[in-house]
């Protein structure tokens, strides 16, 4: 039995019977359901299959919420869009089809408190722009680094101080759905201050609930306030993707390392997240160094690493599994000595 768990994302490629079978047979501890995509329904029946496969098979697979949190994302296009570096490109506030001219963006606020200057990430920050002009509904800005458009990405602004309460009211819904069903674990999405996750467990409290709460670290308030996060919650995700656009790509390693050891101290387990093995979505194997990442998680004293896009639309996801749980077990053993 290795003490580092997996966590695997359900989605398209692994949301089925055959598929989370092969990955509880590889080692699979948890799984993860991302509220910021899929319907109430598809998560309920995700939820009924692990319990009805665990009860098959004498598992106890757990079962993780990951609440959507203020998340601003761009809108629709018809297809995916090529963008190339030194472009203009505009966001509206209306509703339009978006296109290699511009898209419309769901911030609520006014679009001119964005200042000129400040940059827009998408995609995990693998499309950047610059702002130009700022009116009160239109962004017109120019494209820093291209690249390839989707609909519904979600998009950083870390240079603008974005208002936002502890909970949406997305968020609130979709924690009845775990409230119902008895999840075992909530991921509650940028936290900013020990106070998000108490008014978290304060909403949650009032529906008599004991579910373990992680707090996800993905921005630069909840640095500042680490400590007192990790007092508040249950458990901490290093959330890599959003951590790794808010502040710089090259800072993430080292504070990845000391979120680990603060926890070890304080006896927190501690989830690390994002683009473990990215290249396994595409691939039969992991690249050497996305290798090396999970064994020095693992090093550091991480109880969790978690699967993103690799189980939930990879090509294989019980093999990312697999190759996630031969990781661990060799890295343990030595750690054994």
């Amino acid at each position: 039995m290795v003490r580092t768990k997996i966590i695997a994302t359900l989605g398209p490629a692994s949301n089925n019977t055959r598929v989370i079978r092969k990955m509880m047979d590889k080692g699979l501890d948890i799984v993860r359901l991302n509220f910021s995509h899929g319907t109430h329904e598809t998560h309920i029946k995700a939820i009924k299959l692990i319990r009805t496969l665990n009860a098959k098979r004498r598992r106890k697979i757990m079962i993780m919420q990951d609440l959507e949190g203020f998340r601003i994302r761009v809108g629709k296009v018809s297809a995916p869009v090529k963008l190339v570096h030194g472009k203009p490109f505009c966001f509206y506030k209306k509703n339009v089809l978006g296109n290699e001219k511009g898209i419309s963006l769901d911030y609520s606020g006014l679009f001119s408190s964005i200042k000129k200057g400040s940059l827009l990430y998408i995609d995990d920050g693998r499309l950047i722009f610059e702002v130009r002009k700022s009116g009160d509904r239109l962004l017109e800005t120019v494209i820093v680094t291209g690249g390839i458009l989707n609909s519904h990405k979600g998009v950083n602004m870390p240079d603008v101080n974005l208002k936002f309460p502890s909970l949406t009211e997305k968020d609130k819904n979709d924690l009845i759905v775990a409230l119902n069903y008895k999840v075992d674990y909530i991921a509650q999405s940028f936290v900013r201050s020990a106070a998000d996750v108490n008014a978290l467990r304060k909403f949650m409290e009032s529906k008599v609930s004991n579910i373990e709460i992680f707090a996800k670290v993905e921005n630069k308030q909840a640095i500042a306030n680490i400590d007192s996060i990790i007092d508040a919650a249950d458990g901490i995700m290093v959330a890599r993707g959003d951590l790794g656009v808010c502040l710089p790509i090259y800072k993430v390693p080292v504070l990845q390392k000391a979120i680990i050891k603060r926890c070890n101290a304080k006896n927190k387990p501690v989830i690390v997240a994002t683009q473990m093995m990215e290249s396994m979505i595409t691939q039969s194997m992991p690249t050497r160094a996305e290798v090396s990442d999970v064994a020095n998680a693992i090093l550091d004293g991480a109880s969790h690493v978690l699967l993103s896009a690799e189980t939930a639309v990879g090509i294989k996801p019980e093999r990312v599994v697999d190759m996630m749980n031969k990781v661990i077990k060799y890295t343990e053993k030595h750690i054994d000595g």
